[in-house]
C-alpha cells in the first residue's frame, strides 16, 4: 500500500538499486535512486526525501562522509546507511539514523522503514 513518503537509493550498482526500486516502489509515492555521492546530493535538493538508503563505500566517497550534508537538507530525513564492513558506530556517530550490514535483508529494511 503506497503513502506519501518519498525514497532515494544511492548506490553504485545499478543492479542493487533496481532490486530495491522494485521491492519499494509500490510503499512510496517516489522512489528515486543515484548512483554517484554528488548525483544524490542534487536529487535530495529537488526531492527531499524522507527515507535515505545510502551505502557507504561509493566511486566518489564515502556516505559516512556525506550523512551531514544529507541531514542539512532534510532534518528529518530517515538515513539508513548499509555496507558490507560493520560501521555500526560510525554510523551513528556521523548521524546516520540506522547501520544495515550488508547482504542486505529486505525484510528488516522494510520492517526499519515502517518505525
Amino acid at each position: 500500500m503506497e503513502d506519501q513518503r518519498s525514497l532515494l537509493i544511492v548506490d553504485d550498482e545499478e543492479d542493487v538499486c533496481l532490486l530495491l526500486k522494485r521491492s519499494f516502489q509500490r510503499e512510496f509515492k517516489t522512489v528515486e535512486t543515484a548512483h554517484l555521492l554528488q548525483e544524490a546530493l542534487q536529487v535530495a535538493e529537488r526531492l527531499r526525501p524522507d527515507i535515505l538508503l545510502l551505502d557507504n563505500n561509493l566511486p566518489d566517497g564515502l556516505g559516512l562522509d556525506f550523512v551531514k550534508k544529507f541531514k542539512s537538507i532534510n532534518p528529518e530525513m530517515y538515513i539508513i546507511l548499509f555496507s558490507a564492513m560493520d560501521l555500526q558506530r560510525e554510523a551513528i556517530v556521523a548521524g546516520a539514523d540506522i547501520f544495515l550490514g550488508k547482504p542486505l535483508n529486505l525484510g528488516v529494511m522494510r520492517e526499519v522503514m515502517r518505525r
